[in-house]
């Protein structure tokens, strides 16, 4: 069916840059506000655990003035960013764009209550530095940093240094197993351990589970050494920031709306992380000569009792190490991402979900490497050993918008059999992988999904790389190529409740694999982000361009037509675009050519030529893009079948 479509990529990149070292404050000492006599210069690095190669920074005043901008390196995420301004109003508020290991796009800020005019400032970027500003904002960042004028940002000032000492004791457990002894001095802003590798601090932080629910208005914490995502502690940012704004009158404690005060840890991993990017250091020099054999890898300590990540054996994963040595791909440092563990040890983790990026010379990432790791007492080395999952089963919160070839929205049943008297609109997605990885055959024919609350539908084979929602009864589904086939919805669904859609929601899949002597396997996935009742169209990925006088046409596919995101990009730094899919629907088919698209760029370009072939119902194109939590936001172009098609 691949023979039916054609595809030209081309990805336009920005260049990287580069920087160093550096002096300031904040979450230690408070700081008063002052006005440097000349521009100040800005360093630091982009972290998340592990450095942030590529992110781009912008920086603004409390005034909206925009004062410059840069992008990490490649290499440590290190950055440096002279001011354009010699007396800008204080503080100061950075953001950084990028996209983590995983894939998942990363939006960090910054408040800089002053900045040096003799020195460098050291400004660290990380999920410490986000939550400092959430807090001290009383809402999440992004908002601020869009309008600092309207945010008041003058206001902040003061209540900074508070919100670094509240946070520091939202996360004093994690601080402990990861060896800080002293987190009363600890700076969330410019301590040097979090420009470290592997330092105390970084450790820190890769086992920290932090995010800003704008929707909720909550700053979300936990571990990531636990199964279940759901957030250990909440706080409300709102109440927050009142009571900060008391100084030593106030209760910032009084704003956690958890019974839990204290984030978890896992002090047995965490101890022994320090080395985990051994992995990495051992299999780089095997990539480095495209002669490695396989037996070679196999024979590496980094591959030492492999068993097997979502169905991906020993032999499939050196298979992959060889074809990035042939592109001359190396491997970045490992970022922690959970544990897979089918149960979890208190303050242990025997599967480590790990992710890498794999860049070129230049530092562009052209791949993902996503497994598991663990750690080997006697040997007192990690290796890679996968998460144990015969296939792969995830969960996700999603919500699609349907559009006309010319960009309007579609008020009725579309031409891809999805009706929808809400446009947007919101579900649960429940992917339980169906065929191999070349997708030749079939590992799975069908399934069943069970809901939080304990409802249970019927999954079928439907000609796609994973199991479709099915009727009672059906032993296929004719597939639509719409994330449809996979979603759950209330309108739809009627036994999906409030619980369904909560983060931490635990969906289990039901199944018997498709070979000879299998048994009845279960597995559990869960949301890592609440399913939005209600989401803005704005949020959803479109083109430039499209309008009702500038159509989408197959005529202009078959010539090879060149796809622009950036003003939405633009308008959503917290979303990124992840996924092309051009589909072509038959009676009784479809054919399907998705693209990762992989980096963040600053004028993002793709060019795409499709050529038709016969019998066609319609051909679509579809968007896919997600936020920093994991949420999938669709956008459909209905083509129709002919440029006449309304």
């Amino acid at each position: 069916m691949r023979a039916l479509l054609s595809l030209l990529f081309v990805l336009l990149l920005t260049a990287c840059g580069g920087g160093g070292g550096g002096g300031g404050s904040t979450g230690g000492g408070g700081t008063t506000p002052t006005t440097p006599a000349v521009p100040p210069t800005l360093v630091g690095v982009v972290s998340v655990g592990v450095p942030l190669g590529g992110a781009q920074i912008s920086v603004v005043d409390a005034k909206g003035t925009a004062l410059g901008s840069t992008s990490s390196n490649a290499g440590d995420g290190r950055y440096t960013l002279k001011l354009s301004a010699a007396s800008p109003s204080l503080p100061l508020m950075l953001q950084a764009r990028g996209i983590d290991s995983a894939g998942l796009p990363v939006l960090l800020h910054a408040l800089v209550p002053a900045a040096a005019n003799d020195a460098s400032t050291t400004v660290h970027l990380t999920p410490l530095s986000q939550a400092v500003s959430a807090l001290a904002l009383g809402a999440a960042p992004q908002a601020a940093f869009a309008k600092p004028a309207e945010a008041k940002l003058t206001d902040t000032a003061p209540l900074i240094s508070g919100a670094g000492t509240f946070l520091k004791t939202l996360i004093k457990t994690a601080a402990s197993d990861a060896k800080i002894t002293s987190l009363d001095a600890f700076d969330l802003l410019t301590d040097s351990r979090l420009a470290t590798p592997k330092s105390a601090a970084d450790l820190m932080l890769a086992g920290l589970r932090l995010q800003v629910d704008g929707a909720s208005g909550k700053l979300l914490l936990g571990t990531r050494f636990l199964a279940n995502p759901t957030p250990e502690v909440e706080v409300s940012l709102a109440t927050a920031k009142t009571e900060l704004a008391k100084g030593s009158t106030g209760t910032p404690a009084s704003a956690i709306t958890s019974t839990l005060k204290v984030t978890s840890a896992a002090a047995s991993v965490v101890t022994n992380a320090a080395t985990l990017d051994g992995i990495v250091s051992t299999l780089n020099p095997l990539l480095a000569q495209v002669s490695t054999s396989a037996a070679t890898y196999k024979a590496s300590t980094a591959l030492t009792g492999y068993d097997k990540h979502d169905g991906r054996n020993v032999d499939a994963l050196v298979g992959s190490l060889t074809a990035a040595a042939t592109d001359g791909l190396q491997l970045g440092p490992l970022q922690v991402l959970g544990c897979a563990d089918t149960v979890v040890k208190k303050g242990d983790c025997l599967r480590v979900l790990v992710a890498s990026t794999l860049s070129d010379r230049s530092g562009k990432p052209v791949r993902r490497l996503l497994d598991a790791a663990t750690y080997n007492t006697a040997a007192k080395r990690w290796s890679l050993i996968g998460n144990g999952h015969t296939l792969s089963f995830e969960a996700y919160a999603s919500s699609t918008q349907l559009l006309k070839r010319d960009g309007s929205s579609e008020t009725s049943s579309g031409s891809s059999g999805s009706s929808a008297s809400a446009n947007p609109f919101s579900g649960v997605e429940v992917r339980l992988q169906a065929t191999d990885e070349a997708f030749t055959s079939y590992l799975l024919l069908a399934g069943t999904v069970q809901t939080p609350l304990g409802y249970a539908l019927p999954l079928a084979a439907c000609n796609q790389r994973q199991l479709c929602v099915a009727p009672t009864g059906a032993a296929g589904v004719v597939p639509t190529g719409a994330p449809q086939d996979h979603q759950l919805r209330a309108s739809s669904v009627g036994w999906l409740g409030n619980a369904d859609g909560l983060n931490g929601a635990a969906y289990k899949a039901i199944f018997t694999r498709n070979v000879t002597g299998a048994v009845q396997e279960t597995r559990s996935a869960y949301l890592h982000a609440a399913m939005l009742s209600e989401v803005a169209a704005a949020r959803h990925p479109v083109l430039d361009g499209v309008a009702s006088a500038t159509p989408l046409t197959l005529a202009s596919l078959g010539r090879g037509l060149t796809l622009k995101w950036a003003t939405w990009a633009q308008a959503n730094p917290d979303l990124r675009l992840a996924q092309i899919r051009l589909v072509v629907r038959y009676p009784d088919r479809i054919a399907s050519l998705p693209l990762d698209v992989l980096d963040v760029t600053e004028d993002p370009v793709l060019r795409v030529a499709l050529t038709p072939g016969q019998g066609e119902l319609g051909h679509d194109i579809w968007l896919t893009a997600v936020d920093t939590a994991g949420r999938r936001f669709h956008t459909r172009y209905a083509l129709g079948i002919s440029d006449s098609a309304p």
